[in-house]
């Protein structure tokens, strides 16, 4: 086999070499970059890291990473994409001969080369990926000179011969670490040599997704240049338990398809250029001058019923030590939740912070507020369910005293100090009488006063209307 060395085609600025570096192949979009693009599902932590998948360098002759584990490169957290089989992984549609490769490195680092193997002609699709499915030598190879890679790569290599569906192994491997990082990409070469299918265009995106549930509503989009075709569109509603499951509502939306319109097919490609539905993965295919491009799942879902409650009851504060204070609530539960509440004064800034989950039952709840200044607070919280479904949420004034206020003459602000506004338990030196008085709550809403210091009417045992705005401590 012909072992092509080419330049780099690089794009963006290089960027500092740090102690992690990551990188994924973004075209043809590998199998964990699928996964963050929503077009694989059930991926583990490869839905959120793509670019993590990192292990000892020394592919194919190296012990690491172990056969059946080269999609994970032996990490536990990207397991599920050891996983293999005919239908499971979404493909890219590729044809033979010179093509791009684009690597995403999302941190650099000195690079001695990047590889890329293939699948041998005759490989079983449904076995574990091991070092013998591969071909033993790359089918193109690009040298780092030791350099610091660009944010994006691209590589023009000659791609060998193939028919079907075949997995390029791609390799980064690092210059001043001892490891690489391993990417699968799941390719497509269509039917047999010789075999031509009146559905030779494959479109953008699959007809798969996630788990339903009963009732909710799965639709497939199509695209061409002008933008969403509606004759097209194609709506399912989940109508059994046994639907729900993802392989089966997308083998039944691709049934459906294919029933209504005669210039799609949905499923995967055979040998003869056929193309039958499958439990999994479906691939959609069009006749050489459709215009369509791209298809698109969208879902309208059932929102589930919410059968959790939250009670929060006995909030108390203490009084101001050294900036410092405490909060003190209870948290009643029917069900199991998780429970999040932020302190933040007037102002908006936050104070403190706690997050638990409860299950059934009653749960105390402290937290210390720091850097606190005497007046109004809020004890802000959310309660959501397993499901991540809001459950409750709401706000609790509070109102934060310094420790030498409290019925004894000592005041926060001397009137009117400049302040516009108050609110409801600011304590206030007037020194038009040597008194002070504290703030009432707005007789008008009953939860927030903002008696304006201009306003002569309401100005503290002087004004006509004091008594409505002020008490006198």
């Amino acid at each position: 086999m012909r072992l092509k060395k080419v330049a780099l085609a690089v794009s963006a600025l290089i960027i500092s070499s740090g102690s992690w570096a990551h990188g994924y192949i973004e075209f043809p979009e590998s199998r964990a970059y699928k996964c963050k693009m929503q077009q694989n599902y059930d991926c583990g932590q490869a839905e959120y890291e793509p670019q993590s998948i990192e292990k000892d360098s020394g592919f194919p002759t190296g012990p690491l990473p172990l056969d059946g584990e080269l999609a994970s490169a032996s990490l536990s957290q990207f397991s599920p994409l050891d996983k293999q089989s005919t239908n499971l992984w979404a493909k890219n549609p590729i044809k033979a001969g010179m093509n791009n490769f684009t690597w995403y490195h999302t941190a650099a680092h000195k690079t001695n080369n990047w590889r890329y193997y293939i699948t041998k002609q005759d490989w079983d699709q449904n076995q574990p990926l091991t070092r013998a499915s591969f071909e033993s030598t790359p089918f193109c190879q690009v040298e780092g000179h030791q350099e610091l890679p660009a944010t994006r790569v691209t590589h023009s290599c000659d791609v060998p011969q193939r028919t079907g569906s075949q997995v390029i192994y791609g390799v980064w491997e690092i210059f001043d670490t001892i490891n690489s990082f391993y990417q699968v990409v799941d390719v497509d070469f269509g039917g047999e040599e010789g075999v031509v299918s009146e559905w030779a265009t494959q479109l953008t995106g699959q007809i798969v997704g996630k788990d339903l549930r009963q009732g909710d509503k799965v639709i497939a989009r199509f695209f061409d240049d002008q933008g969403e075709v509606q004759a097209k569109r194609t709506e399912m509603t989940i109508a059994t338990q046994e639907q729900t499951d993802k392989n089966r509502w997308s083998y039944d939306l691709a049934t459906q398809i294919n029933s209504t319109h005669s210039d799609v097919r949905v499923g995967v490609k055979d040998g003869q250029g056929n193309v039958n539905p499958v439990f999994g993965n479906n691939s959609v295919f069009v006749k050489k001058d459709s215009r369509l491009n791209k298809v698109v799942i969208s879902y309208e879902e059932q929102s589930p019923e919410i059968t959790e409650e939250v009670t929060v009851s006995g909030v108390q504060v203490s009084k101001i030590q050294d900036g410092q204070a405490k909060l003190d609530f209870n948290v009643q539960a029917k069900g199991e939740i998780r429970f999040e509440a932020t302190v933040i004064n007037h102002h908006g800034s936050e104070k403190g912070y706690v997050k638990q989950d409860i299950a059934d039952g009653n749960m105390p709840f402290s937290i210390m507020l720091k850097d606190v200044t005497a007046g109004h607070h809020m004890l802000k919280y959310f309660a959501t369910n397993k499901d991540g479904k809001l459950v409750k949420q709401d706000v609790i004034d509070l109102q934060v005293e310094n420790a030498n206020n409290g019925g004894t003459g000592e005041y926060q602000h001397i009137f009117p100090e400049n302040i516009t506004s108050y609110v409801a338990g600011t304590v206030v030196l007037q020194p038009k009488d040597g008194k002070t008085y504290q703030c009432k709550p707005f007789p008008y809403n009953g939860y927030c006063t903002q008696w304006t210091a201009t306003t002569s009417q309401f100005e503290p045992g002087v004004g006509s209307n004091w008594q409505d705005a002020w008490t006198l401590k």
